[in-house]
């Protein structure tokens, strides 16, 4: 049985809604470990935009984020749903990594240029199978997706140890080499681990705004996105936009693994993402699966991260907190869809039209006595 994913627009009240009842759910967690969820979520703020540092601990977890959440909404936009995107960006990680280390001796410029583009094209690759199985063979493209991001992650670890482990390094992290100086992002805000990759995250979100808003293809995109058996009756050729649309969302996350290893850790490591993928596909569907509402979704929840490890060290408060919020932040924004998918906005819209025509009927019945 094959998923058509068909993207539902979401208002801001919703998400805000989703995020405030989230936030509720999580202080009555936090009552139960006998902590005042005031203090706590006070702390979580002042982590997050307290200070200068505070600001750019934000910042820096909002970039990958942004990458992240940029290549899920590509996806959704085309009528995919890419749960792919952390095996991607691990294929990107590596690759990056590797022409950081073995193309030695280029400009900075063209080294970092070489080392997106190794990036884009290993996520790009790595999204090829979910776009077959969902284009050539009418299957869903959902479960592949997430089940390659384990293999993703086992074979960069497997080829790290067997060919690129450097020597004298047992008992450390499985990493490769670190990476030429030339390949690495500069800082926007010494000394803080806030790079030019958020420069170019935000850059990539402002001309995917355009293109989706304000061309033929992101018009076709969208289309295919709202409604795939219209946009194919119209001329549109759906198959190709939802290929497309994968293996730019696969590219997309590709850039995303790159940031990190070119911007933060200077090498591949194990495990160096902590969940980028699922929590970027969190902030696009927080966003509304616009560029624009995804920024703000990013941006909330890269807060969310500085914040909790704050709260881990200044009130003995677990960080897991801050994923069991967004768990239920999950929870409620997938409720919206399901209440749109089967109805039930319309029937609440329904039910407050009758609810008005009631009370001002009950309201003119004294005026006509």
């Amino acid at each position: 049985m094959n998923f058509d994913f068909r993207q539902q627009p979401i208002k801001i009240s919703s998400a805000i809604l989703a995020i405030i009842l989230g936030l509720i759910v999580g202080s009555i967690f936090i009552a139960f470990t006998g902590n005042n969820p005031i203090i706590v979520y006070g702390y979580m703020i002042s982590g997050a935009f307290g200070s200068p540092s505070a600001i750019a601990s934000t910042l820096r977890w909002t970039t990958p984020l942004l990458f992240a959440g940029l290549a899920a909404t590509v996806a959704f936009r085309g009528g995919m749903f890419n749960f792919g995107v952390d095996g991607q960006l691990y294929m990107g990680a590596f690759a990056a990594a590797l022409a950081g280390i073995y193309f030695e001796g280029l400009p900075m410029f063209l080294h970092i240029l070489v080392c997106f583009g190794a990036a884009m094209i290993s996520g790009c690759l790595w999204a090829v199978i979910p776009a077959l199985i969902r284009v050539r063979l009418g299957g869903n493209e959902a479960i592949p997706a997430m089940m390659m991001n384990y293999i993703a992650m086992y074979l960069c670890d497997y080829l790290t140890q067997t060919f690129f482990l450097p020597e004298d390094t047992y008992g450390q992290t499985m990493a490769t080499e670190l990476i030429s100086e030339n390949a690495r992002l500069e800082k926007i805000i010494p000394p803080y681990t806030v790079t030019y990759g958020f420069v170019i995250a935000v850059a990539l979100i402002i001309l995917a705004h355009f293109a989706l808003k304000y061309t033929k293809a992101g018009f076709r995109v969208s289309m295919t996105g709202l409604n795939s058996e219209f946009s194919h009756y119209g001329g549109i050729q759906v198959d190709q936009i939802r290929w497309r649309a994968m293996l730019l969302s696969g590219a997309i996350a590709g850039l995303c693994g790159a940031a990190e290893v070119m911007g933060v850790t200077w090498r591949y490591e194990s495990g160096f993402s902590p969940d980028f993928g699922i929590e970027g596909i969190l902030a696009s569907l927080l966003g509304g699966n616009e560029p624009f509402g995804l920024f703000l979704g990013a941006l909330f929840m890269g807060a969310m991260k500085a914040g909790s490890l704050v709260v881990e060290r200044s009130a003995e408060v677990p960080r897991a907190l801050a994923e069991v919020i967004k768990a239920f932040i999950i929870c409620f924004v997938s409720a919206r869809y399901l209440s749109a998918y089967i109805g039930l906005d319309r029937l609440t819209e329904t039910a407050k039209r009758a609810f008005y025509k009631i009370r001002k009927k009950g309201g003119d019945e004294p005026d006509a006595e």
